[in-house]
């Protein structure tokens, strides 16, 4: 048995992109004298919501504790759309959660939004910012390696007010099925449970039926219910989320594959 598992997850494209390969390589030989397998997970390019996403559902539910670790890459350079010098971006952050998983993060956009919450530490990296195109490939595993030997010299301020929170009702995910994950409270659809809405979402509209299931509705009909998706945080607060499925057919694709921060609206019909 592993005594560490590492998620990557990175916006370099399909998990068989020749960047996954190099990032994971590196990794390898910074853990090099750790007993730690290393798993990739694609989120689609430049989107932090659904990196923020992914990071949280699966770093907060884990029951793996401190063994499981976190490297985390989707660096836009949105922070300053002026010309860049020496390929700087986003800076690197450190994470640690209640449940004792650590993160190490490029601080862009919402990619750490979705963990706030349920972190104990959110503290800045004293890290190279610029210097290579490809950051998380030259510049970011050694730092990755020194927190994974439980070295934290380079652990500088706490930067907890630098990350945004969520945004409430937008696309925040889609699955392999075309499911598309919300960020809409449940509560706020129980008041028109089994009543007809028109969805505006991506600039495209259709009509779903609100449902206390993604399967209460008859096949070929979009439904819009609570999800699979959510976590508890350390006070006890349950983290809830809502999807729009099109029952035996791919509601991303319907809606013109949306991605992470797009607004969901709806107005019931019926």
């Amino acid at each position: 048995m592993r005594d560490f598992l590492v998620y990557v997850i990175a916006d370099y494209g399909d998990l068989h992109d020749l960047a996954f390969a190099e990032v994971t390589q590196k990794l390898h030989y910074e853990l090099r004298d750790l007993n730690a397998e290393i798993t990739t997970f694609a989120v689609p390019a430049f989107d932090t919501v659904a990196t923020g996403f992914a990071l949280a559902q699966t770093a907060i539910n884990t029951k793996l504790g401190e063994r499981q670790k976190f490297y985390v890459n989707t660096a836009p350079r949105k922070d300053d759309l002026a010309p860049r010098v020496k390929n700087s971006g986003e800076g690197l952050a450190y994470v640690k959660l209640f449940n004792g998983v650590e993160i190490v993060a490029v601080n862009s956009g919402y990619s750490l939004s979705f963990v706030k919450e349920a972190a104990v530490e959110i503290r800045e990296i004293h890290c190279s910012k610029d210097g290579s195109q490809f950051r998380s490939r030259d510049v970011f595993p050694p730092a990755f390696g020194l927190i994974m030997h439980g070295d934290y010299s380079k652990l500088g301020a706490d930067i907890r007010d630098a990350v945004p929170d969520y945004p409430k009702n937008v696309v925040c995910y889609t699955d392999g099925y075309g499911n598309m994950k919300c960020s809409v409270d449940p509560k706020d659809l129980d008041a028109i449970n089994n009543k007809y809405v028109t969805l505006d979402i991506n600039g495209r509209h259709s009509a779903a039926r609100v449902a206390e299931g993604i399967f209460g509705v008859a096949d070929g009909q979009f439904c819009f219910s609570k999800g699979s998706s959510g976590w508890t945080l350390p006070n006890g607060k349950k983290v809830e989320f809502s999807e729009v499925v099109m029952r035996g057919g791919n509601a991303a694709k319907a809606f013109g594959k949306p991605p992470g921060g797009v607004p969901l609206h709806w107005r019931v019909i019926g």
